[in-house]
C-alpha cells in the first residue's frame, strides 16, 4: 500500500510543462527590417497584433546603433538576433496574441524578459493576460524602468506571470509599452513564452504507479494464500 500510495503522490506532484504555445515569442520572423537594422512600421511582428489605438512596437537588431550622448545601445537580443522597443514613433505601443483550445483550469505560464536596451530607453511596460473571448483581465504585472540616460550597462531580467486558464479555453497574451516620451525608447522586451500545465504525468510517475499497484496486488494474494 506504501508503493501505491507513493504512486499516486508522484501522478499528483509531477504535472508537465508543454512547449511554447506562442507564435514568434522570440520576434525572429517577420516584418522584414525597413531601415537597415530595425523596423518602424504599422505591422505588428509575425503572429502578433497590434493593440487598437497603440503604435505596433519597433523591432530591433543586433545590428541597430545609436549615437549621441544619452543614447548608447545597452543590450543585445537577449535570444536570437532581434527584440521589441516597446513604443512607436510615438510613446505608447501594444501588441497581443490569441491563444486557444487549453483546458479549463489547467495552470498558464507567462515568461519574458525586459531590460532597458539603450540610455534612452524607459517607461512602463505593462504585461496582462485576459480571456480572449470575453476580454476579463485575469492576471497582470507592471515593470518600470526608470530614464537613466547616463548608464553605461544593463541586463535583461526575466519576469513570470500565472494565471487560470478560463472556462473558454483562450487567453490572450498582450504587452503595452509607454515611455512618457516621444525622445525616449520604451522597455525592450524578447523571448516570450506561454506554457501550459497538464495533468499528464510523466513516464517516472507510470513507472512508479505501475511498481506500487503490482507489490499491493501481489501482497494480497499472499494474505489470500494464507488464509486458505
Amino acid at each position: 500500500m506504501l508503493f501505491a500510495a507513493a504512486a499516486a503522490a508522484a501522478l499528483i506532484s509531477t504535472p508537465a510543462l508543454g512547449a511554447n504555445l506562442l507564435t514568434n515569442g522570440g520576434f525572429e520572423a517577420g516584418p522584414a527590417n525597413n531601415n537597415g537594422t530595425y523596423y518602424r512600421g504599422p505591422l505588428a511582428p509575425e503572429g502578433w497584433s497590434r493593440v487598437a489605438g497603440l503604435e505596433a512596437p519597433d523591432i530591433v537588431s543586433d545590428a541597430y546603433t545609436q549615437a549621441g550622448a544619452g543614447f548608447l545601445v545597452l543590450l543585445d537580443p537577449q535570444e536570437g538576433d532581434r527584440f521589441l522597443d516597446m513604443n512607436g514613433a510615438s510613446p505608447t505601443g501594444g501588441l497581443y496574441q490569441d491563444v486557444t483550445g487549453l483546458a479549463a483550469g489547467s495552470q498558464v505560464t507567462l515568461t519574458y524578459w525586459v531590460g532597458q536596451w539603450a540610455q534612452n530607453s524607459a517607461g512602463d511596460l505593462v504585461a496582462t493576460l485576459s480571456d480572449a473571448q470575453t476580454l476579463g483581465q485575469l492576471a497582470t504585472k507592471t515593470v518600470s524602468l526608470p530614464y537613466a540616460p547616463g548608464a553605461q550597462s544593463s541586463t535583461w531580467t526575466q519576469y513570470t506571470l500565472t494565471t487560470i486558464a478560463p472556462t473558454s479555453g483562450a487567453i490572450r497574451v498582450q504587452f503595452a509599452g509607454n515611455s512618457s516620451s516621444v525622445a525616449r525608447g520604451a522597455p525592450g522586451l524578447d523571448n516570450v513564452a506561454l506554457e501550459a500545465t497538464t495533468g499528464v504525468p510523466e513516464p517516472s510517475a507510470w513507472a512508479l504507479m505501475i511498481c506500487g499497484l503490482g507489490a499491493a496486488g501481489l501482497r494480497l494474494r499472499r494474505r489470500r494464500s494464507a488464509r486458505a
